[in-house]
């Protein structure tokens, strides 16, 4: 429900239309799954990220320069707190975002934007 809300919220649409997506997309899923392997029409833009390392290991992520980014979308006191203990940013291993995380190993990564997790030892 909180997930069919936030799409209503971005896309300015209703909740009707969202089921009717989410429908739609469960019954091609189940064809395609009765089909053969992808073909190469799949999108592949998210490959051409900077400074992405797509053979970067889960334990060395891929650091870029924090400086470069504006982690201050939260304007609570809690997050202001977290923001005060970024000393790194990094490009999630799942869809290439960049993070802001304390420099503490071992860390486990949550990526808010596709849910990725990992545990950074390096």
């Amino acid at each position: 429900m909180l997930e069919i809300d936030r799409l209503c919220r971005v896309y300015s649409t209703d909740e009707a239309s969202i089921r009717a997506a989410l429908e739609q997309s469960s019954n091609v899923a189940t064809t395609n799954e009765q089909t053969s392997a992808p073909t190469a029409d799949w999108d592949t833009s998210h490959k051409d990220v900077p400074q992405l390392n797509q053979a970067a290991s889960p334990s060395a992520p891929t650091m870029v320069d924090k400086n470069q980014f504006r982690f201050e979308y939260d304007p609570t006191r809690e997050a202001t707190a977290r923001r005060e203990q970024v000393s790194q940013a990094i490009l999630c291993s799942g869809c290439g975002v960049a993070l802001g995380i304390p420099d503490v190993r071992p860390i486990k990564v949550t990526c808010p934007s596709c849910m990725f997790e990992t545990t950074y030892t390096h």
